[in-house]
């Protein structure tokens, strides 16, 4: 009844059901066990194992381990300290066999903690929880300094996996002590006799593979039956296998199997195999190896799941791309409008677009507005500013189709401009123009918002930039192009200007010296070490969420231009990428050549097409895609040669 009353509160009417059992257990009143009484007794076990009265367990509440022995069982409840209340979780009792009959109360008691333990191991594995009992000894026995019988230290050490606080607490109060007494079945431990070993073999054996497939391969791997012969005799003098030699004294042997504390020893016509179902998922360096920690072991198993994951085709092709290689500072020309850069803004939202050239000397830039973008319109724009400035010695752009087309090319040519055409796909190469076009288009979205006419107010945005000084050179763009200042708004006197350009030339050049040291610290820049000929993965353009970081074909590298490098796929086909979009390939060589790497277009079932008729084949060698010609439809009539 003790029992009950700790759940009364979740028993619906347990009043009215229990009176016949009180009526019986009065002061005075003769004991008569009837009818009543036993359908009471039964209806109240029934309402005890109820989901109303029991609760549900949570892993963040206190956590109570009652335990109670009695001459002739064990009793244990688990309960939970859940919303201010103690909750029953479960009731678990059992039988003692004759022989721990004999043991006396204090070992019966020790035994019903170690199996009420063992018994809620689900719940209790791993998490700190009380451990109360009725007998007082118990506290001192399960604690560091204890000095017991042989019996009970087995019973302690069984108990070293949990983390428990053993307190007592009177008699009365243990709803454990009915559990104790029930005996209707004989239920027998085999905690004494439970193989720990042969446990440890089954459940850290790979889903994949079997213990006694371990063990046949074990039986039959030269340098196991050395191992197990050492363990064995005890004498590693006579060892050959070094490697074993600093865990030799976590060795053991199940059968024929070897086992390093809890992890088996994998053979050695087993290990790729393993290594494989290991890195199953594709997971980083990282997990492979502590999700083969949990189970197996052998020597150099970090150094093998590591040349694994290395080698993985996928994991390369899909992996995060090289880090950037430091930033490259151009020298600051000697003078203005002798390097140049230009590109096109846009388009906006008036279907208009921007041509910007700037000058590399003073930051000073022109903007032409325009319409169409063509190689003959941008020329047309270009053609006043040269006329104004003169012509520069370079002009950098980027390899926009209108600035690589013919014409563009023949009219630079002309005026005996050289053309240097950034990396493609990398606009951090022609930085200076695009930070200037940063700057435009904020200007333009504030004109935007405030309902303005942008070109009026771009104007004005060009006024104020070329009459402020730069942070870097210290002088204001208008006063490096044309050497003296410009006037605007704002009151000033006649200024005397004796600024030196060594000097301005000198504080440029300091200022991008520091902001490459702070940029390569940030950006964790490493130099390039791409030689020609190196196998390397080429960063992809991703189209959808399935698509992968890299081109999964290799390419060669052909050639490399200070961070500026050419490579060619498997059908001669060049492209020029900057060193951050290459990744070193490592070659798999024992991979089959049906399945994992894809074959080119030249390649038939894994075989390369003959030679003679590769080399008739002609090769076309673009840096960029090509466009479809289709004939103009006055000449469909004609046959053309």
């Amino acid at each position: 009844m003790g029992l009950v009353q700790f759940s009364a509160r979740f028993i619906p009417d347990l009043a009215s059901i229990a009176r016949p059992i009180y009526d019986v257990t009065k002061k005075d009143t003769k004991f008569i066990w009837g009818r009543k009484q036993h359908d009471a007794f039964e209806k109240l076990k029934k309402l005890m194992t109820k989901a109303e009265t029991l609760a549900y367990f949570r892993n963040n509440c206190k956590t109570r381990v009652i335990a109670d022995a009695s001459p002739v069982g064990l009793g244990s409840v688990l309960t939970q300290e859940q919303d201010g209340e103690w909750r029953i979780i479960s009731y678990a009792s059992r039988s003692l066999s004759d022989v721990e009959r004999r043991y006396s109360q204090t070992e019966k008691e020790a035994l019903a903690l170690v199996w009420a333990c063992e018994r809620f191991n689900l719940y209790i594995f791993g998490k700190e929880f009380e451990l109360e009992t009725d007998h007082k000894p118990l506290e001192y026995i399960f604690s560091r300094k204890s000095k017991t019988s042989a019996r009970v230290e087995r019973w302690v050490l069984r108990l070293q996996g949990y983390d428990f606080n053993v307190v007592y607490r009177p008699g009365k109060t243990n709803i454990a002590d009915a559990l104790s007494r029930l005996n209707s079945r004989i239920c027998r431990d085999k905690g004494d006799s439970y193989d720990f070993v042969r446990s440890v073999v089954i459940n850290s054996t790979p889903n994949a593979l079997t213990p006694k497939e371990i063990e046949e391969e074990s039986a039959n791997d030269a340098e196991l039956a050395e191992i197990r012969r050492n363990v064995r005799v005890g004498d590693w003098s006579k060892c050959i296998n070094t490697s074993y030699l600093h865990v030799k004294d976590e060795l053991c042997i199940c059968g024929q199997l070897l086992l390093r504390g809890t992890r088996i020893v994998i053979p050695r016509a087993l290990r790729k195999q393993v290594l494989n179902l290991a890195h199953e998922g594709h997971q980083g360096i990282v997990k492979t190896k502590n999700r083969l920690r949990t189970k197996v072991w052998w020597p150099k198993i970090d150094k093998e799941a590591e040349e694994l994951c290395k080698k993985c085709h996928g994991c390369q092709v899909t992996s995060s791309v090289s880090k950037p290689e430091p930033i490259a500072r151009t020298l600051p020309p000697s003078g203005p409008w002798q390097d140049c850069a230009a590109d096109i803004l846009g388009p906006l939202p008036s279907g208009e677009n921007i041509l910007v050239v700037v000058d590399y000397y003073s930051r000073y830039y022109e903007i032409a507005v325009m319409k169409t973008i063509t190689s003959s319109k941008i020329i047309e724009a270009m053609i006043p500013m040269f006329a104004r400035f003169g012509y520069p010695f370079s002009l950098r752009t980027d390899n926009g189709p209108q600035f690589v087309s013919e014409e563009f090319e023949n009219f630079l040519k002309e005026y005996g401009i050289n053309h240097v055409k950034t990396t493609p796909l990398w606009p951090q190469a022609n930085g200076e123009v695009e930070r200037q076009n940063h700057t435009l288009m904020k200007s333009i979205r504030i004109a935007q918002l405030e309902k303005k006419d942008w070109k009026l107010e771009i104007n004005k945005f060009l006024t104020a930039y070329r009459s402020t000084p730069q942070v870097t050179t210290g002088a204001t763009p208008y006063y490096m192009m044309f050497g003296r200042e410009m006037k605007t708004k704002l009151p000033e006197l006649r200024p005397d200007p004796d600024l030196l350009d060594e000097e301005i030339r000198d504080a440029d050049w300091e200022n991008k010296i520091k902001g490459k040291m702070y940029t390569d610290q940030k950006r964790k820049a490493v130099n390039p070490e791409f030689k020609v000929g190196d196998e390397v993965l080429v960063k992809g353009q991703k189209s959808n969420k399935m698509s992968t970081t890299f081109d999964p074909n290799p390419h060669k590298v052909v050639s490399d231009n200070k961070g500026e490098i050419t490579v060619q796929n498997q059908e001669g086909v060049e492209i020029t990428r900057n060193s951050s979009f290459l990744k070193h390939y490592n070659r798999d060589n024992n991979v089959s050549e049906k399945g994992d790497i894809p074959v080119s277009e030249n390649d038939v079932l894994g075989e390369k097409l003959p030679e003679e008729k590769l080399n008739n084949s002609p090769r076309v060698v673009r840096s960029r895609p090509s466009r479809t010609i289709n004939k103009p439809v006055k000449y469909r009539d004609y046959i053309c040669s």
